[in-house]
């Protein structure tokens, strides 16, 4: 009925109906494999959230990380609009470290396609005074978004009852 996948995507839903009914069974469950995909292909990116403010993301972030007793680095993807289309985290250290590479953190943007990331990391010891190695890796991350042309927004170190935004700081160079 359909020489081509082409001519069966263009095809009219009534004329598709039939030739499922009229089709063997391994031609219906292939012709089925292929409505799935069209239709996984077509389906909007999922969203988890948009970010407005520094204070909506830190406070997000403290009720997510304050009982945490390990040090965690959390990754934030985001889309040109800055909306969330991934959270995850991404490292779990010790009491006091989290090891973290910026090539792995860059092949996560990549990955989920992401205009601009967000990173976050606690401080088990509920204190957001950034170490020097925070700001120095948050330098460096910045500088790799640039050359790579993922923005960073902002690195936020997350404690008990507060948070401390890098970026309104003036820890990280405004464009």
């Amino acid at each position: 009925m359909f020489p081509t996948f082409a001519d069966y995507k263009l095809a009219q839903r009534s004329q598709k109906e039939q030739m499922v009914l009229t089709a063997g069974k391994r031609f219906l469950q292939l012709m089925i494999g292929i409505e799935i995909g069209q239709r996984i292909a077509s389906a909007p990116r999922p969203l988890l959230g948009k970010i407005f403010s520094s204070q909506q993301v830190g406070e997000n972030l403290i009720a997510e990380f304050r009982n945490d007793q390990q040090e965690s680095l959390c990754l934030l993807c985001l889309d040109v609009k800055h909306r969330i289309i991934s959270q995850q985290v991404i490292f779990k250290g010790t009491l006091t470290t989290c090891p973290v590479h910026p090539g792995e953190i860059f092949a996560i943007a990549l990955e989920r396609h992401a205009e601009t990331i967000l990173v976050a990391h606690n401080h088990p010891s509920g204190m957001v005074e950034p170490s020097k190695n925070d700001i120095e890796f948050t330098k460096r991350l910045d500088q790799c978004g640039q050359l790579m042309g993922i923005n960073l927004l902002d690195s936020f170190v997350i404690g008990q009852q507060d948070y401390l935004s890098m970026r309104e700081a003036n820890l990280i160079e405004t464009d």
